[in-house]
């Protein structure tokens, strides 16, 4: 599994360009986020920024290069905030919709907001585990240059995805679509080693 459930599959071209419109109008670092995200505030702001935002869906726009790991990190932190928003404002959408006739909405979200709250909680350790492993790799890219190696523990449980990397190379300045090692899911423990001059992982 690549990520929780918030961040688990790739979204369609429409939730994409949603979660785009959302990501440009977020301020950037956690501690904006963690305001932002509030337990009193989660729901509605959630469920007001996807709604607004669905209806003013921008064109799709190219990814701006970054020149190190760090930076990339950076800009697609803004992206993972505004996924887990929009899976945030359906979930509560959810549990709005299907309440029984006599809940509240309320109640309805007091309700929904633990299970929310460890969605949260999700989002925010692998957030900071993207720039744990962003700074290694950078750290890492200063000595041996633009390739690096993948090295993955093998245990009961290790994921196909980062069983398939291990002792594989790939470059810092176009990293492979399951992303960097130490962050493909949130207890992802691949990290970046010297390059094994082996093929690339893409």
């Amino acid at each position: 599994m690549r990520h929780q459930q918030h961040e688990e599959q790739e979204p369609d071209r429409r939730t994409r360009r949603i979660i785009d419109a959302v990501a440009a109008a977020l301020p950037s670092g956690p501690s904006a986020l963690r305001r932002a995200l509030s337990p009193l505030r989660l729901a509605a702001a959630a469920i007001r920024a996807a709604a607004r935002l669905a209806r003013r869906i921008p064109p799709d726009r190219p990814p701006h290069a970054a020149r190190t790991a760090a930076a990339r990190n950076q800009r697609s932190a803004r992206w993972y905030r505004a996924w887990y928003l929009v899976n945030a404002a359906r979930r509560f959408h959810t549990a709005i919709t299907t309440r029984p006739r006599r809940q509240s909405v309320a109640d309805a979200v007091r309700q929904a907001m633990p299970t929310e709250l460890r969605y949260l909680r999700q989002h925010l350790a692998a957030q900071a585990n993207r720039r744990r492993t962003a700074t290694e790799v950078d750290r890492l890219a200063a000595i041996y240059g633009d390739r690096l190696g993948w090295s993955t523990v093998h245990d009961g449980s290790t994921t196909a995805d980062c069983r398939h990397a291990h002792r594989q190379d790939f470059l810092v300045s176009n990293p492979p679509r399951m992303g960097l090692p130490g962050a493909v899911h949130p207890r992802c423990r691949c990290r970046p080693v010297r390059p094994w001059g082996t093929r690339l992982l893409t």
